[in-house]
């Protein structure tokens, strides 16, 4: 990975355009200067020439220089504003007149939206005490209109007569109607009052429950802590041009974008959804065995076992399940996947004890039986279709015991 990058600053450093890091779904990453981006495809210049990447074979794109971007300067009071498709962005201000918004931003270009497209907004920023009221609010499911959320301030004394300041949220369900830098006006109870900006912690719009949005194709996220769902985006000059699953039309610079991940609109990682089952059994369990040693073999999410990466054959994986043997864990597949696609193997650390026997299936219907061992990996790419329940097991190989039996699953992934 830092050779790629090293490789990917040179190469612009010399031709004076974009560098990238392509990260893709088999572990790869290829440093190179971005020449285009499209809806399905990526090109990019590398040292060894101009390669053309499907973006249904990518994790992500990286854009090293924004990590090091010594000139961006992060808001001391941003207003958060969340839209209905889950895209978020960090804002100077945002108004709203005749029912369109405004969303203005330190350095791009003003964002117009109609108000229906907006979720919610916090106004300050967001402090550790007032998280879980703030949450309890957003999240209430018997909302019947636009939520108003001021913020106030209490004083009470101790037994001692000391005085003490404690702030707490109060909402309010009416019509939201202006919001300017100076004041909301919200409907409550028949009468409409003008409300100063200074009280209001934030703002929630109704939304009546409506047909599901589209899937985002990827999702772009930026120096600042935006983050985009978009429909489509593609590249034009040095300028990223998209359409949010909401319907927002923006431009975003290049130089501001820390990552576009292809992954969310593409694909489901197993890491990211709750096992429906999970069991693990030792292969030396005794009745004195401790409880604790279960949790020593649990599932890992994300990282191998005992905190280190998932390694495979020197590649380190960002997404993927490190289990031990003897692991049997299922998932309830709720939306229609074709295929499910993974890197299996022992992880690196443990190549040398290492034996096991990974059976997936689905519906109870066998899909694959592979022993494992040492050095050996197998590319997993399995149909799903009609596929309601997908089953994993990790048993012990042909050494019958469960000694360095760590099997990494990297990037084990749910394709649409």
């Amino acid at each position: 990975m830092l050779l790629a990058t090293l490789n990917t600053l040179l190469l612009a450093a010399s031709i004076g355009v974009t560098p990238v890091d392509v990260n893709q779904l088999d572990g790869q990453t290829n440093g190179g200067t971005l020449v285009s981006l499209a809806p399905d495809q990526v090109v990019v210049e590398t040292v060894s020439g101009k390669r053309t990447f499907s973006t249904r074979e990518l994790y992500s794109l990286t854009f090293p220089d924004a990590s090091v971007n010594e000139d961006f300067v992060p808001l001391e009071d941003p207003v958060s504003v969340r839209f209905v498709d889950g895209s978020k962005v960090q804002a100077t201000s945002f108004l709203v007149e005749a029912g369109r918004a405004t969303v203005l931003l330190s350095e791009n270009e003003p964002i117009r939206a109609a108000s229906r497209s907006i979720h919610a907004v916090r106004f300050f920023k967001p402090i550790a005490e007032l998280s879980k009221q703030w949450d309890e609010i957003e999240s209430a499911g018997d909302i019947a209109g636009d939520v108003l959320v001021i913020r106030k301030t209490r004083t009470t004394e101790d037994d001692n007569g000391v005085a003490h300041e404690s702030i707490g949220l109060d909402s309010l369900e009416g019509v939201l109607y202006e919001v300017t830098d100076e004041q909301v006006a919200f409907e409550f109870d028949g009468t409409r009052v003008d409300v100063p900006r200074h009280k209001v912690e934030g703002v929630i719009y109704f939304h009546r429950a409506a047909n599901r949005l589209a899937d985002p194709t990827s999702r772009v996220l930026t120096v600042d802590g935006s983050a985009w769902n978009f429909k489509s985006c593609e590249l034009d000059g040095e300028t990223l041009q998209g359409v949010s699953v909401g319907g927002v039309r923006l431009s975003l610079p290049v130089a501001s974008i820390t990552k576009i991940d292809f992954s969310v609109g593409n694909l489901v990682f197993l890491s990211d959804l709750q096992p429906d089952t999970f069991e693990w059994k030792s292969d030396l369990e005794t009745p004195k065995t401790p409880t604790v040693v279960s949790t020593w073999y649990r599932l890992r999410l994300d990282e191998g076992f005992y905190g280190g990466p998932l390694l495979l054959d020197a590649h380190s994986y960002e997404k993927g399940l490190a289990l031990h043997s003897r692991t049997k864990l299922s998932y309830r597949l709720t939306r229609e996947f074709t295929r499910f696609a993974a890197i299996a193997g022992i992880d690196d650390r443990y190549r040398a004890d290492g034996n096991v026997t990974l059976t997936i299936s689905g519906d109870g219907k066998q899909l694959l039986a592979e022993n494992l061992a040492g050095s050996k990996q197998v590319n997993i790419d399995l149909d799903l279709r009609g596929v309601r329940r997908l089953e994993i097991l990790v048993d012990y190989g042909e050494d019958k015991v469960g000694y360095g039996d760590y099997l990494n699953l990297c990037n084990a992934r749910l394709m649409k």
